[in-house]
């Protein structure tokens, strides 16, 4: 059931397990402001390194009080570097959309307008192989997209981010800040409306000022949309 201001675990026994052997899960988290009747905003959160299902990575990020917040790990753990390398690929984005589907049955009045996706680092890869692949589900289903410190692919071109709204975000002292140079210019060809931000000071973990300078470009993107009817 779906209760204002709760965290509930949705598991997926039919899944190959998560990282750490764990079987597979993920948190959803449900807004104090919760209504049936009314659109509500959706974080989906994918965590960096080997993953996590917990949505305590996506803090700072958006305010819990207002938005669905749903973390998706990985299937294994596995890095998607190596993933795509071995052209496998398209089974991580099935395991994690057999989670979205089941948020979106638990949560039926997310709003079509404000449908975030944010990763950093591997969950950066993760949104840029989507990009590149073009999955349906979920380049058609997220409208904002958040990539922070990653955004590697099979291929350097990125079809699926035409025309839509991505903030792309690297710490000023990171480690991969020649490849995030070269990722800049790759992802600037695909005709998405980008917004480039640096964290001065930052290496390559997600900083508390990382995090205060994504929730500014989302709070200040998503301000002022227009209302819809959830359409079922």
């Amino acid at each position: 059931s779906v209760t204002p201001d709760a965290t509930l675990t949705l598991e997926f026994p039919a899944l190959p397990k998560m990282q750490d052997d764990l079987p597979a899960a993920c948190e959803v988290h449900i807004p104090k402001d919760y209504d049936p009747a009314r659109p509500v905003p959706l974080l989906v959160w994918i965590n960096g390194g080997k993953g996590s299902h917990r949505v305590d990575g996506a803090r700072g990020l958006v305010d819990f009080d207002r938005f669905v917040v749903a973390a998706f790990p990985y299937p294994g753990g596995r890095d998607m570097r190596a993933v795509t390398k071995a052209g496998e690929e398209d089974g991580v984005w099935a395991f994690q959309q057999t989670m979205l589907k089941r948020v979106m049955q638990l949560v039926p009045n997310i709003d079509p307008k404000v449908r975030i996706v944010a990763g950093t680092s591997n969950g950066a890869h993760m949104i840029g192989t989507a990009l590149n692949r073009e999955w349906p589900g979920f380049v058609d289903y997220f409208n904002f997209f958040v990539l922070h410190e990653g955004g590697s692919a099979p291929a350097p071109n990125y079809p699926g981010a035409k025309g839509k709204r991505l903030l792309v975000i690297w710490g000023e002292e990171s480690e991969a800040y020649k490849w995030q140079i070269w990722f800049n210019w790759h992802i600037g060809q695909s005709g998405a409306h980008i917004t480039y931000e640096s964290v001065p000071g930052a290496r390559h973990g997600l900083s508390g000022r990382g995090r205060a300078m994504i929730r500014s470009w989302l709070d200040e993107t998503t301000a002022g949309l227009p209302s819809v009817d959830v359409v079922e």
